[in-house]
């Protein structure tokens, strides 16, 4: 709902010029930020090409290192868990511990909706805000909304090409 018309009148000189001032500034200010984050994309790529194999590699060996130590410990469960549940070196402690969880396995989610435990499933809802958009006044009334008018002032850039 655009009150855009064409009426000719004079706008003050002087509202032009704060109004083009206004303008300015904030060209320069959108120029220099995307400068800056061209700089900060292409830094930050070529960071993360020079790192980004050996964080991966680090990882990975890491991963193997945690399994092996798991292996290894419960290997020699018997000799090192025998009167405690914690084992104590020079570097670190070796815990032992034992708990209860739930199998994480296929068909469960069907399996729960199938028996009506829907309190076991999470189900996200949220508005759809674009087909409320599209639902008549009535309709919106009736759900707790209605359909406002907002005005906005918004502006336009003319770049010169250089």
């Amino acid at each position: 709902m655009s009150k855009t018309r064409i009426v000719e009148y004079e706008i003050p000189a002087g509202l032009k010029a704060e109004i083009d001032r206004f303008f300015e500034g904030i060209k320069r200010q959108k120029e220099a930020l995307a400068e800056v984050e061209t700089r900060y994309t292409e830094e930050l790529e070529a960071l993360k090409a020079k790192y980004y194999p050996e964080i991966e590699q680090r990882k990975e060996s890491l991963r193997r290192l945690e399994l092996e130590l798991e292996r290894f410990a419960k290997k020699h469960m018997g000799e090192l868990f025998k009167v405690t549940d914690y084992v104590d070196t020079g570097l670190g402690r070796l815990i032992y511990q034992v708990k209860e969880a739930v199998k994480r396995a296929k068909g469960v989610l069907e399996k729960l909706e199938e028996l009506g435990w829907n309190e076991a499933i999470i189900i996200e809802k949220k508005v759809n805000w674009d087909e409320l958009e599209k639902w008549p006044d009535e309709k919106l009334i009736a759900c707790g909304t209605e359909r406002v008018v907002k005005e906005k002032i918004i502006y336009e850039l003319r770049w010169k090409e250089r």
